[in-house]
């Protein structure tokens, strides 16, 4: 077992138990006590773990040293989990008809991208026309890809269609997202983006200009 999946089980234990002792972790691992012993004294050696003595036997706790390390191992998982699941869509930039910025000036969806995407969108979305078979196939992906899933909301005199969105960057610039309201009249080869930048002023986009979306599915 490696030093970062003893550490993590330590952590998960301690969520569990106020205490974790050398017995506990061997249960749980299904391991001798003594393969056990073995290694969290590699690990203390390190200065990964601690360990001291109490009524209960001996207690483990996890350094800062094996926080970071453990945080270090997560990133460099997140990383490599979000790296291998990017679609690269290009598209040229086109004008809507202004619906992306009645769309994005309710009060439910702003407070919902807030919530879900983690940033306040400029009131306008970024409308691109696919025209390259690679970049309409990705984007037939997203159809069937798990989605950060905005909710339909029903007010008093209307119902508000819920809304699938992809975190994305913009010709490299993030954060960002691409953006499918389900009620949505396009067809599948335009896309709408949506990002707290004003994303032609910010990246000097016109109308034409290719623009390359990378959504992370």
């Amino acid at each position: 077992m490696s030093d970062e999946c003893l550490i993590a089980k330590i952590v998960y234990l301690s969520l569990q138990q106020k205490e974790v002792t050398q017995q506990m972790i061997a249960d749980e691992l299904k391991m001798s006590q003594q393969s056990v012993s073995r290694k969290l004294k590699e690990l203390e050696e390190r200065n990964l773990v601690r360990r001291s003595l109490s009524k209960e036997g001996e207690i483990i706790r996890v350094t800062e040293n094996g926080e970071k390390l453990l945080e270090d191992c997560l990133s460099m998982m997140r990383a490599t989990i979000i790296s291998s699941h990017v679609l690269e869509i290009r598209g040229r930039a086109t004008s809507g008809l202004g619906e992306g910025r009645i769309f994005l000036s309710m009060p439910y969806y702003m407070e919902s991208f807030k919530k879900f995407l983690g940033f306040e969108p400029y009131p306008g979305t970024l409308n691109l026309v696919i025209y390259d078979r690679i970049s309409l196939e990705n984007r037939l992906v997203l159809d069937i890809s798990k989605a950060i899933n905005i909710p339909e909301h029903k007010e008093e005199n209307r119902v508000l269609g819920a809304v699938r969105a992809f975190p994305a960057s913009v010709n490299d610039l993030k954060p960002a997202a691409v953006v499918f309201p389900l009620r949505s009249v396009h067809p599948k080869s335009v896309i709408e983006v949506i990002s707290p930048y004003h994303l032609r002023k910010e990246l000097n986009i016109k109308d034409g200009d290719e623009v390359v979306i990378q959504a992370y599915a």
